[in-house]
């Protein structure tokens, strides 16, 4: 981890919760902010660390995951730009329900727990962009646990392809995306093993719904392969009007 200068009117972030409850005159928050870079592989934290604050990915990419003493970890998702993490302070445990690692170089802002908790009870707009992660969070889950349960191989792969497209912010205009993400992690995104992602991955080349080399994804089919993930789900839609 090293400690690093950025200023959030030079950030290329357009979707960060801070940014858009203070805007870009209103930032008192500015001196208690903190930035820092993980290289690839290093941890953020630990399932079970206390939460110390809030996390604001800037650059980069982050795999969440929780660790089974006779299993391999089982990763939730991963998360990119513009998301957040400490967020789960709003719990009774104050713990972290998972571990972050970087999976590429990856620059975060930080705000200590004490001070962005004071922030909040200030601004109803800071309010409610928390509540709409949390509860996105919680459907996401639920979303996770029910294609665990039903989905096929193949319907969790392209869910897996999906997800890493969002992630990466993938655009059909761009040059692709180079994953820093292997097989084996995408196994365990999708509960399955590295052997069926191979030969999935091979299946969707064949049929023109990706084209790709190792971790390069030249081309992803992301409409189509959506259309596959969802056929036993619903998608995620903005959570409103709840309260805690």
């Amino acid at each position: 981890m090293t400690r690093i200068t950025s200023y959030c009117q030079t950030c290329s972030v357009k979707n960060c919760i801070m940014m858009k409850s203070f805007g870009q005159e209103d930032q008192a928050y500015k001196a208690y902010k903190h930035h820092y870079e993980f290289k690839r592989g290093e941890m953020l934290f630990r399932e079970g660390d206390e939460i110390n604050g809030m996390y604001f990915v800037q650059s980069g990419v982050i795999k969440l995951e929780m660790n089974a003493e006779t299993q391999r970890p089982f990763i939730l998702r991963m998360i990119g730009p513009g998301q957040t993490m400490g967020h789960r302070f709003l719990n009774y445990t104050g713990l972290q329900p998972y571990s972050a690692t970087a999976v590429e170089d990856t620059r975060v802002c930080f705000i200590e727990l004490g001070f962005f908790k004071s922030l909040l009870q200030k601004n109803d707009l800071l309010q409610e962009e928390i509540r709409k992660i949390f509860l996105k969070e919680l459907r996401s889950t639920e979303i996770k646990l029910l294609q665990i349960a039903q989905q096929t191989v193949r319907e969790k792969v392209a869910a897996i392809l999906v997800h890493l497209a969002d992630t990466y912010n993938y655009k059909q205009s761009s040059m692709g995306i180079r994953v820093h993400v292997d097989r084996q992690e995408m196994a365990d995104l999708a509960g399955t093993t590295k052997e069926q992602i191979s030969r999935i991955l091979a299946d969707f080349d064949q049929e023109q719904l990706i084209r790709f080399r190792a971790k390069h994804f030249k081309y992803i089919a992301v409409d189509q392969l959506r259309q596959i993930a969802e056929r036993h789900t619903t998608p995620v839609s903005e959570p409103v009007g709840v309260e805690f």
